[in-house]
């Protein structure tokens, strides 16, 4: 509107300024956790750190979940944990004879405090100590003489500081199930026994959950039983499918998943082959998964995971140099212990042979165009709105360049990134401009070939 009296009328216009975008490394976990989730329906937890992660899914998850603690010992930017609801899978139980003549029901009935099979490996010893008064121990059963918990002279009175039941509320593993009162328990070793993880199904059910996680790019499913392949490349496959819709939503993620125990070479070349993708990784031995999405969590995106060094690992099975060159060869991840190294990531590739980090480079990019396009909406019908478009674009691949995400080719005849901005007429009728985009990742050098002559 024009001014009646003189004066002066100051418009203020504010420049399009891009947010920032989400830092990289940002981890989705899909898995049993002992705090769990009410109802049917999978929960979202976010952490930082191990202490939130405790706080939000209870300390039990560390095993349950033991992808999770591997990523934030590993140094992961953050965790949004999907709980699967118990009711999903099935814990562990150990029912305790009750000290009586003929067929008593049980003393108690402990339960393991997340579902899976993770608790198998653990049993329950009880030794009388006198009349009315017991120990309790919670040992490995591969490993009879590896005490994990200890709680000594227990009873059963209902007041009494040593009650069992509020001896075992601060126990990290196990918990009493059972309804009434706890009586006194007979001498003997409890396996604990029953647990089994959840189905395929249930993952699913967890990976939809995360397409409302706008920031995660990384993926994985803590699975507890790797004893069917078929099951692991069900739920594989459906983590390459979530991946791959997602980039088609301009959030593109990485999966990640191990290869199961006990494959022959053919075996596992055969499982890598039908989980070929440029948006999966494929590790092995087995148990180490969440070790290696933390270390590529923790690192630069345009940094390659190869020859990194992983923590919080404890002996892996040996990998021969032979089966490295064959897991290799099938575009599987090796983790190995090296001579001055320490434990490693042999080579960070995708299951259809490409660097992780070039992945990685190019869903940085998308994402930057997503987020600076969204701007500009509504502001491109002239010239000058798509100039400015081009012009934000080549802003954003420029500071790519220099943080050394992008480079230009060996020989310098071609630059790091190209950007193109324009609108036929019949795409101006239509409301549609179009922006060609050429990127080049920096790429890793994993070999060096020397040629030494030997003058005399």
């Amino acid at each position: 509107m024009g001014r009646i009296i003189p004066g002066v009328q100051v418009t203020v216009v504010k420049d399009v300024l891009p947010q920032q975008l989400a830092p990289s490394g940002i981890l989705g976990v899909i898995g049993f956790t002992e705090a769990g989730a009410e109802g049917d329906a999978p929960v979202v937890h976010r952490a930082a750190s191990w202490n939130a992660l405790r706080a939000a899914c209870g300390p039990a998850s560390a095993l349950s979940m033991q992808a999770a603690r591997q990523a934030l010992d590993n140094g992961v930017s953050e965790l949004v944990v999907v709980s699967l609801p118990h009711s999903a899978g099935t814990t562990a139980t150990a029912p305790i004879t009750a000290v009586g003549e003929g067929d008593p029901p049980p003393a108690f009935v402990l339960s393991a405090r997340a579902p899976g099979p993770w608790a198998g490996e653990f049993a329950v010893d009880i030794t009388t100590v006198k009349a009315g008064v017991f120990d309790l121990r919670v040992v490995r059963a591969a490993a009879p003489n590896e005490e994990v918990e200890v709680y000594r002279n227990l009873d059963v009175v209902a007041d009494s500081p040593r009650n069992v039941a509020a001896a075992l509320a601060r126990s990290l593993l196990v918990r009493i199930s059972s309804e009434g009162a706890p009586t006194l328990p007979a001498d003997g070793r409890y396996p604990l026994a029953g647990g089994a993880d959840g189905n395929e199904a249930a993952y699913a059910a967890g990976l939809n959950l995360l397409t409302d996680e706008a920031d995660v790019d990384l993926v994985v499913a803590a699975l507890q039983d790797l004893s069917s392949s078929a099951r692991v490349t069900k739920v594989y496959s459906d983590i390459i499918g979530h991946c791959s819709n997602m980039n088609d939503d301009c959030k593109g993620r990485l999966g990640l998943g191990q290869l199961p125990p006990g494959l022959t070479a053919e075996q596992a070349t055969e499982l890598a082959t039908a989980l070929v993708s440029d948006r999966f990784v494929l590790v092995a031995p087995e148990g180490v998964v969440g070790a290696v999405a933390g270390r590529v969590g923790n690192l630069p995106y345009f940094h390659s995971p190869t020859f990194k060094r992983l923590a919080g690992l404890g002996a892996l099975p040996s990998l021969s140099l032979e089966r490295q060159r064959g897991l290799l060869r099938a575009n599987i991840v090796p983790v190995a212990l090296q001579r001055g190294k320490g434990t490693i990531i042999i080579r960070g590739l995708t299951t259809d042979g490409d660097q992780i980090s070039v992945r990685r480079v190019a869903d940085r990019a998308v994402r930057t165009m997503k987020m600076i396009g969204d701007l500009f909406i509504g502001r491109l019908n002239n010239e000058d709105g798509r100039n400015a478009l081009k012009q934000k674009l080549t802003e954003a691949l420029l500071q790519m360049e220099k943080s050394g995400a992008l480079v230009p080719s060996t020989d310098g005849s071609d630059p790091a990134f190209k950007v193109d901005v324009y609108s036929s007429q019949q795409d101006f009728a239509l409301g549609i401009v179009r922006v060609d985009m050429a990127v080049r990742p920096v790429r890793a050098i994993d070999y060096i070939y020397a040629t030494i002559q030997v003058q005399v």
